[in-house]
């Protein structure tokens, strides 16, 4: 018997808690929680995206979906800046746009703005077209990172 198990009692489940060869107390409190690992995270270099679609009315458009689905790194995707910028040009660009009585010969708004995510500035760029009274409107949006 152990010189432990000894002073402690040969049954008691403290004893599991003990290091007999150094004899410390071996805490869960030493352990981390989680364990390291030897491995890198490349940074995500996805700063530059352009998205083309058509719709019906420029109104019933969710553009912060449309945001969602571009080729963007999650941070410029998910930074509250570009979102309320975003959502603010387009709903600008929309509200103008709808007020052509008739878009024979083609109408369009465009407009952008700037926003600086750590050190990189980006612009965002919205542009809302016509070609004429029968076609759908052309929404294009863009986000391009001005990285000198």
């Amino acid at each position: 018997m152990s010189f432990f198990k000894k002073l402690f009692g040969g049954n008691s489940d403290e004893n599991e808690n003990y290091d007999e060869e150094n004899y410390n107390e071996i805490s869960d409190e030493d352990e981390p929680f989680i364990k390291p690992y030897d491995f890198y995270i490349e940074a995500d270099d996805r700063h530059n995206a352009e998205k083309t679609f058509e719709a019906n009315s420029p109104q019933s458009v969710d553009i912060l979906k449309k945001l969602e689905e571009m080729d963007l790194a999650f941070d410029i995707v998910n930074h509250f800046g570009i979102r309320r910028k975003l959502k603010k040009l387009y709903s600008d660009l929309a509200f103008e746009i709808d007020e052509y009585v008739s878009y024979e010969g083609g109408r369009s708004a465009d407009s952008s703005d700037t926003e600086e995510i750590d050190d990189i500035e980006y612009e965002i760029y919205v542009c809302i077209s016509k070609k004429d009274d029968n076609s759908p409107f052309e929404i294009k949006l863009s986000i391009t990172a001005d990285q000198e």
